[in-house]
């Protein structure tokens, strides 16, 4: 059983009992609140909505890092040929790169590279979906009076993610970089060429032009990428893509390996589009993903409990559940444990008709969705700890409303025993 409280609205619809075998829902309770709002029990999801931009034309891409070495997390956005980031705790809005420098904006990636305490942001530009040999990857590189320099590093065709991670525990970042489509394809399907999954080695000395880059696998349509610690001292890198959702480590031995399948269907509308990992308060790991490509359905894959050894991170991982089947264009994702009972819930957003982002909550058995904005087409979703209360935070980037906005979590800890 799903169940879904829309939270800013002033109408709560208590239950939704889901038969996901068909994706048919079938309403059980209604009730208006005209006074007061909505009553939220303890432990419920409620979330303080901040703006930080209104006005950010195309928004497309954001992230939560600290720029300016002053210990507080900023938030890095993207969007109509335009990277900018935004001051904590101001959010003084500042420019990184023009339309003029990088059109067709498409990801960043944000990192102290050199350690002066100052972030460099990995840009991708140049990206045309229906162009696959196009794609520019630059370094956009701080310098005094606010100024940036950006160095061109390499072209890569299809460019569409970047992300940051030591791969080979030689405590340099790597950059991952995975186009969205081989360079060979054509619409509708897009099967006709694998991406091509690459990675810059950094080294000791992290100037641009000395980077040296390494193969790592192929897939097909690969719409988004997580790197992270996955139960070992160096990072691995999580793939959503036309095949479901695989895992690449450049360590050891260098193995590639499927997780899930991900939705079925035909090419491309088939497989994972966004993808994270997430952990319960039991140990048991979960894969959260979008799926199909730029689909309607997040799907959460549950780990096998732990063992003596640890959290089962890798797997395996159980059935294909979907917690929720009603989003058009899905194209956000992020996990966090927001309201602090061990668990990480899931958040999810999409930027087609009746555009939100959601939040789900698992309560032992199902999960218990939240609509928590419907003033935003999300783009993408990141998090991190915003004002520094030990919570972590989310924060939405929006498209077609040209908005970046912060979910500071208001939920009240459940009381003892409860």
């Amino acid at each position: 059983m799903l169940r879904f409280r829309i939270a800013d609205s002033g109408i709560k619809i208590a239950y939704f009992k889901s038969q996901i075998s068909n994706v048919k829902y079938s309403v059980l309770f209604l009730s208006l609140c005209l006074r007061g709002g909505i009553h939220c029990p303890a432990g419920e999801l409620t979330f303080e909505r901040i703006v930080i931009d209104a006005d950010f034309p195309g928004g497309y891409q954001v992230e939560v890092a600290d720029v300016n070495g002053d210990g507080r997390p900023d938030v890095v956005g993207l969007g109509g040929g335009t990277c900018a980031w935004f001051e904590n705790p101001t959010w003084k809005k500042r420019v990184v790169s023009t339309p003029r420098e990088t059109p067709g904006i498409i990801s960043s990636a944000t990192a102290d590279l050199d350690g002066d305490g100052k972030a460099e942001i990995a840009i991708a530009y140049e990206f045309a979906a229906d162009e696959p040999t196009r794609g520019e990857l630059a370094l956009a590189s701080q310098e005094d009076g606010g100024r940036w320099r950006l160095t061109h590093i390499a072209h890569v065709g299809s460019i569409h993610r970047l992300r940051w991670g030591d791969l080979d525990g030689d405590k340099a970042r790597e950059l991952v970089v995975a186009p969205l489509f081989g360079r060979l394809v054509k619409p509708p399907t897009y099967d006709q060429d694998n991406a091509q999954l690459v990675c810059f080695h950094t080294g000791a000395n992290p100037r641009p032009g000395r980077w040296r880059v390494e193969s790592i696998g192929e897939r097909p349509v690969v719409h988004a990428i997580e790197v992270r610690p996955v139960g070992g001292p160096v990072e691995e890198i999580l793939t959503a893509d036309n095949l479901g959702v695989a895992i690449y480590s450049l360590a050891g031995d260098g193995s590639r390996r499927d997780l899930i399948p991900g939705a079925p269907g035909t090419a491309p509308r088939r497989g994972s589009s966004e993808v994270h990992l997430g952990k319960l308060k039991d140990g048991r790991a979960f894969l959260a993903t979008i799926d199909p490509w730029h689909g309607n359905q997040v799907a959460v894959c549950l780990g096998g409990p732990p063992n003596s050894s640890g959290p089962r991170l890798l797997g395996p991982f159980g059935p294909r559940s979907v917690i929720d089947a009603t989003l058009a264009d899905g194209h956000a994702l992020w996990v966090a444990d927001a309201d602090g009972d061990g668990d990480d819930e899931v958040f999810a957003g999409h930027r087609g008709a009746d555009h939100r982002v959601s939040a789900y909550d698992f309560n032992g058995t199902t999960w218990d969705g939240t609509v928590i904005d419907r003033d935003i087409a999300a783009q993408d979703l990141r998090g991190g700890d915003l004002d520094g209360d030990g919570t972590p935070d989310v924060v939405a980037i929006g498209g077609q409303t040209h908005n970046v906005v912060w979910y500071r979590p208001k939920t009240r800890p459940k009381p003892e025993g409860k």
